[in-house]
């Protein structure tokens, strides 16, 4: 009778174990929003913009992407910009972007790192999907590296330099070292 009752409180926590795992990854793995169309994606987006990803990071759920801009449509991102996207695949996030790959990024914030998502139209910058924001913001502009530093003429002491005379000095102290010492070498040779 024991055994009967250990067995059934087994399968009874089996059973629930089960029931969470269940709902928990199903809640999860459902994406709520719906993809609304590229009018509406532009304008909730403070930023249109198409970047290379240079490098990904895990950031707990999410992802942060460092990203090399080339055009920008909307707003003003910098050449070396970043995104995070919150909650990984699962949760509406962009999930783990491709390294060295170009996207076409619809990103909110008003500094980096920009927030961006599934729902908001990110994705990759086929020529299909650049024509279409072309078409509704225009050509867009080239997102330049900023200019090199200008070079900066640091000013020296205004001392005068050293004569020859001290700056031959070591080199001289040298010299008659190195002859005294051929001397008493040579006169220890002799005897």
């Amino acid at each position: 009778m024991f055994r009967a009752v250990r067995l059934a409180a087994a399968l009874l926590l089996a059973c629930l174990g089960l029931v969470f795992t269940v709902t928990s990854t199903a809640s999860a793995a459902d994406c709520t929003c719906k993809q609304a169309g590229l009018e509406k994606q532009v304008a909730k987006a403070d930023l249109v913009f198409v970047g290379t990803v240079d490098k990904v990071e895990a950031q707990g759920n999410g992802f942060l992407y460092e990203i090399t801009a080339s055009r920008a449509y909307q707003g003003t991102p910098e050449r070396k910009t970043q995104v995070l996207s919150a909650g990984g695949r699962d949760a509406c996030g962009l999930g783990e972007l491709g390294v060295g790959t170009s996207y076409v990024f619809f990103a909110t914030g008003a500094d980096t790192p920009y927030a961006a998502d599934a729902c908001g139209g990110t994705s990759v910058a086929n020529p299909t999907k650049v024509d279409k924001v072309e078409g509704l913001l225009g050509p867009g502009t080239a997102v330049e590296p900023p200019p090199p530093p200008t070079a900066q003429l640091t000013p020296m002491e205004d001392a005068a330099p050293v004569g020859f005379a001290r700056a031959a000095a070591p080199g001289a102290a040298a010299v008659l070292v190195g002859l005294l010492g051929l001397v008493v070498v040579r006169r220890l040779a002799r005897r």
